[in-house]
């Protein structure tokens, strides 16, 4: 009974009982987003035998081999976990990422050689602020470098290397992070002026050679906002009427011989999108439909209907081949090139100007929230002209014409 009550006693979760007249609590489970998994029975001891029995099953799991969990690092685990990270995804690019991560933060350094079954919260606390100091971290850059560690304690908990994950408790004051300060709209989006440049240059370069599709590829992407990997990857078979499915892209496919470092090797055609918010319908406007069916004529013409809509004989065209000719064309109007990339931005900025509901923005455009619509995409696409005509609209009422009508005066010297 003592045993008993000391493993209630150290349960993390609350125990409660539930309109529904069952006792609720939760139970760790590293496989979830929030490390646990809800729990339900009909009597209290019921509920209290389970939280026991899965209290003993993981505790018999950890003794297995306490020598060798005694002994498991960071420097142990990460191989391990990265095989298992490996089995969760298609994408050898988030591998990379990964292992590029674990090279500069990790690589070399004191607490990959320390067991993971001595970390406290304490320790963890300092290093993870220590790291932030260490590389002036944005909060991004800090939740890219601990999601290593994060992970790798979820993993440890889950085959039973660690009780718990520790990490998970783990906050940082936001105030320390480093602030990104935006960067100036010239350089994020093209102006109403430059777009409009672009449109005719782009159409002139097809006009030249009209079996050539990529430059209404640069085209199009001004009038769905897609991200330049989706762009290539569309295929007619994904418009349905004025709407267009997205849910495939170009991804870089890369190598590795020792699971540290990765080459790229080659791009292909994925069947899912960078976020599961980007699996998305987008909704197209006139001159986007107009693009298409100028883009199926010529499908037709060149014997490659019913697959890719931009292709050359038959294959995606590539996400390069787009953003070759955007700097093309900038180069030759004379303008700042800004990537593939800012197009989509210049796409977002665009609705937000002209008053689109936010909500809506963000699901055209694939994001997960608003937040991050307005923090990362919403940018002036107007010209200082425009702007200064803009604030004289806006701060010169016209019926104000006491500057109009006063008498001449002469400002006298003291």
């Amino acid at each position: 009974m003592a045993k008993r009550e000391e493993i209630l006693k150290r349960h993390s979760y609350k125990i409660w009982e539930g309109k529904d007249g069952y006792w609720h609590s939760y139970l760790h489970d590293a496989t979830k987003s929030k490390s646990r998994r809800p729990i339900k029975k009909k009597q209290l001891k019921d509920l209290e035998d389970a939280i026991i029995a899965d209290y003993n099953n993981r505790k018999q799991e950890k003794d297995k081999t306490p020598a060798d969990n005694q002994m498991i690092t960071l420097k142990n685990i990460y191989p391990e976990w990265l095989k298992y990270k490996s089995l969760h995804t298609k994408a050898s690019s988030y591998i990379k990422r990964l292992t590029t991560d674990w090279k500069k933060y990790y690589m070399d350094t004191a607490i990959i050689d320390i067991p993971i079954n001595t970390f406290t919260k304490s320790s963890l606390d300092m290093w993870a602020h220590s790291m932030v100091k260490e590389f002036n971290l944005t909060k991004k850059q800090y939740m890219n470098m601990s999601h290593i560690i994060r992970d790798s304690l979820n993993y440890a908990e889950l085959v039973g290397y660690i009780e718990e994950n520790l990490f998970l408790k783990i906050h940082i004051n936001s105030k320390l992070f480093r602030k990104v300060k935006k960067k100036d709209s010239r350089t994020q989006v093209y102006t109403e002026e430059e777009q409009s440049s672009i449109l005719e240059e782009a159409w002139s370069d097809f006009q030249d050679n009209m079996a050539d599709t990529t430059p209404l590829a640069v085209m199009l992407a001004f009038f769905i906002g897609t991200r330049p990997g989706e762009t290539v990857a569309i295929k007619e078979s994904d418009v349905f009427g004025n709407c267009l499915d997205i849910h495939r892209m170009e991804s870089g496919v890369f190598e590795t011989k020792d699971g540290i470092e990765y080459s790229r090797v080659g791009v292909e055609v994925v069947e899912y999108t960078k976020s599961e918010a980007g699996e998305r319908r987008v909704i197209i406007p006139t001159y986007g439909m107009r693009l298409i069916e100028i883009v199926k004529e010529v499908n037709r013409c060149n014997n490659t209907s019913g697959g890719y809509l931009f292709n050359r004989e038959g294959k995606p065209i590539k996400e390069t081949a787009v953003s070759w000719r955007l700097e093309k064309y900038c180069k030759h109007l004379g303008i700042l090139h800004k990537s593939p990339h800012k197009i989509r931005k210049t796409y977002i900025s665009t609705l937000i100007d002209d008053g689109v509901n936010i909500d809506t923005i963000r699901r055209l455009a694939g994001r997960e929230d608003e937040r991050t619509t307005y923090g990362s995409y919403c940018y002036d696409r107007h010209s200082s002209k425009q702007i200064e005509t803009q604030l004289e609209n806006a701060l010169c009422m016209k019926e104000m014409s006491v500057f109009d009508n006063r008498k001449d005066f002469t400002v006298k010297r003291a």
